[in-house]
Formats: C-alpha cells, sequence, structure tokens
C-alpha cells in the first residue's frame, strides 16, 4: 500500500498583483484518493476563472533512523573573529 501523503494547494493568480498566491486548503495531509475528491469538491464550489487547486506531495526525513550530526573541535566557530 502506498503511505505517500499529498496536501491540497490553491493557486489564485490576482489581476492586481504580478504573482500567484499559494494557500494550503486545509492543515492536513491526505492519501492520494482523499486529496482528489477533495480537489474536485474545490473546483466543483470555486466560481473564480484565476483560482485552480493542485496536489502537492510531502515526505518527512526519517530522523530516527539517522546518527546524530556530531560536532568537532573544526567546526566550533572562533566568536573572536565574529
Amino acid at each position: 500500500m502506498d503511505n505517500k501523503k499529498y496536501l491540497v494547494i490553491k493557486a489564485t493568480k490576482w489581476n492586481f498583483q504580478e504573482f500567484v498566491q499559494y494557500t494550503v486548503v486545509s492543515d492536513k495531509a491526505y492519501e492520494l484518493n482523499k486529496a482528489c475528491d477533495i480537489i474536485v469538491a474545490s473546483e466543483t464550489m470555486n466560481e473564480n476563472d484565476s483560482t485552480t487547486f493542485h496536489l502537492q506531495e510531502i515526505s518527512f526525513t526519517e530522523t530516527d533512523k539517522v546518527d546524530p550530526l556530531v560536532l568537532t573541535k573544526e567546526m566550533e566557530i572562533d566568536h573572536e573573529l565574529i
């Protein structure tokens, strides 16, 4: 089973701005089927032609399987130089 998670992103290009405004639709990450359902529902309710919806896959680094970084003497900052 695929454990990938996705955020639903709302992209709006306003007439008075030169850039696209991106907003995360929900603070939750969803499996692909649920995220697609949210996009379909959002596009159905959307009345603004300048707004589109997109999926963004997310992933997390598995830090519990990696040894912590050990600082060495060479990595220390010489505060006298600052």
